[in-house]
């Protein structure tokens, strides 16, 4: 099926008719920019008034899912600790010497002349 657009070059030239220009003027073809029909009033004085274009924005949406997989090991750890204590005990003990040296220092207490005297150890 071929569709024709009624020998119409422009979408302009549909909405408002062929333009003429008379003397810097605009006029139209008898159109009034519907069916090509003047809407019965003579085509004389017609006005057109467009609209702003209305826009339609159709959205489709896609869905995805992703599945992110983080594993996880778990490593369990059976810590046994041998504790090793070594001591060093240090022991201290303090004896007391008794030293006795007799010595002969004779009769004189002025002049003394003091030889040590030599005891047999029984």
């Amino acid at each position: 099926m071929s569709c024709s657009n009624g020998g119409f070059r422009s979408v302009d030239e549909f909405m408002f008719g062929s333009r003429r220009g008379n003397n810097g003027t605009n006029s139209f073809n008898g159109f009034n920019g519907f069916n090509g029909f003047n809407g019965g009033n003579g085509g004389n004085n017609v006005e057109t008034i467009v609209s702003p274009t209305r826009n339609v924005v159709n959205t489709t949406t896609n869905e995805r899912t992703v599945r992110r997989v983080q594993p996880t090991h778990i490593v369990n750890v059976n810590r046994n600790v041998t504790r090793v204590e070594n001591y060093y005990p240090v022991t201290q003990s303090a004896e007391n010497e008794n030293i006795v040296e007799e010595y002969d220092c004779g009769s004189d207490l002025r002049n003394p002349c003091c030889k040590p005297v030599k005891r047999c150890n029984r």
